[in-house]
């Protein structure tokens, strides 16, 4: 194989590298939309949801599954949400500045307050159940 040939297939290949990454960032967008904040697939459908709508603030309780600290987030098994019309389930939510997190952790009950919309809430204060 001459230069040549070998700078054609270099070419060749950097372009079907480049056509792969862009078709793969098409068909895996709408899957980490629908998985933000943890979310299963399906979820968006629920009532209150995947609607868009004003900034709401909540209350709920639940059971804390998991929390990480680097990254700021937090999992709750929580029971019904009515002011967002949530069942229960399990979530993760990024949470506050203000939160935190060094004081709780797997397995504590706890009573949290969310804002936001949609399916985008944060968690802007957590504290243990009374």
């Amino acid at each position: 194989m001459s230069l040549y040939d070998h700078a054609f297939a270099a070419q060749r290949v950097g372009v079907a590298a480049s056509t792969l990454l862009i078709t793969m960032s098409i068909v895996l967008l709408p899957i980490g939309e629908i998985r933000g904040q943890g979310m299963q697939p399906g979820m968006k459908d629920m009532p209150g949801m995947g609607q868009p709508k004003q900034a709401t603030t909540a209350t709920g309780a639940g059971t804390v599954v998991a929390v990480n600290i680097q990254s700021r987030k937090v999992t709750l098994d929580h029971g019904p949400i009515p002011d967002i019309k949530w069942p229960a389930m399990k979530m993760e939510f990024a949470t506050a500045p203000s939160v935190d997190l060094s004081k709780v952790k797997a397995g504590d009950k706890v009573r949290f307050t969310l804002s936001g919309s949609g399916n985008l809430y944060t968690v802007q204060s957590i504290n243990p159940a009374q």
